[in-house]
């Protein structure tokens, strides 16, 4: 495996997917963050929406903006920019400001440098990453800009809370790091069942 695609294997929703799941599932458990819980449901729907829907319009019916090399937002770069920001975020709420900080852009260099491999591997044009990257960033700031502050979370029991999500967390990366989810297999299957096409639309 090169250093690329050792990079971008942490944007595949392989990967995220369940990471995504059980951030809301530890969200949801404690109630003084279930707002927290509501509000990582929406922007995961969000930001996972908008690439499948992008990538469907393109694939079903064309559909594209005009004067770019385009087929839809680049999901490892945009979801990866949205789940290791927010991943570092709840693992760091409740340090010294410029500690928290640096946790979350360090969270946004790994999101960053997905994008970047998907460039260096030529899976993505320079517009489907960027477009991605604008995507992610915008969901992640809207939910980190929410985030409840430590205090939400019980002084006695935030810390086993952090254990619980950061372990699950290492569980899954060590499972699920190097598979490879099939979503442009499955979305190509949609698009031509809504479209009535006999094939997709591509590049």
């Amino acid at each position: 495996m090169t250093i690329w695609m050792a990079i971008t294997a942490l944007g595949d929703s392989a990967v995220l997917l369940p990471l995504m799941g059980w951030m809301a599932i530890c969200l949801g458990l404690p109630s003084p963050c279930r707002r927290d819980g509501w509000r990582w449901l929406v922007a995961a729907a969000v930001c996972g929406g908008c690439v499948a829907l992008s990538k469907l319009l393109f694939m079903a019916w064309g559909l594209r903006p005009p004067g770019l090399d385009y087929t839809g937002f680049s999901g490892h770069t945009a979801l990866a920019i949205l789940v290791w920001p927010a991943l570092a975020a709840l693992l760091s709420r409740g340090w010294r400001s410029a500690a928290h900080r640096t946790a979350i852009a360090f969270g946004l260099l790994v999101g960053l440098a997905v994008g970047v491999s998907r460039l260096a591997l030529r899976f993505h044009s320079p517009s489907e990453v960027w477009l991605g990257a604008a995507l992610g960033a915008a969901v992640a700031s809207w939910f980190l800009r929410g985030l409840s502050p430590p205090r939400a979370v019980p002084g006695a029991s935030e810390g086993r809370w952090k254990a619980v999500l950061g372990c699950g967390a290492l569980a899954i990366l060590a499972f699920c790091y190097g598979r490879v989810f099939p979503s442009q297999h499955l979305l190509q299957d949609m698009a031509v069942w809504l479209s009535g096409h006999p094939v997709p639309f591509t590049r």
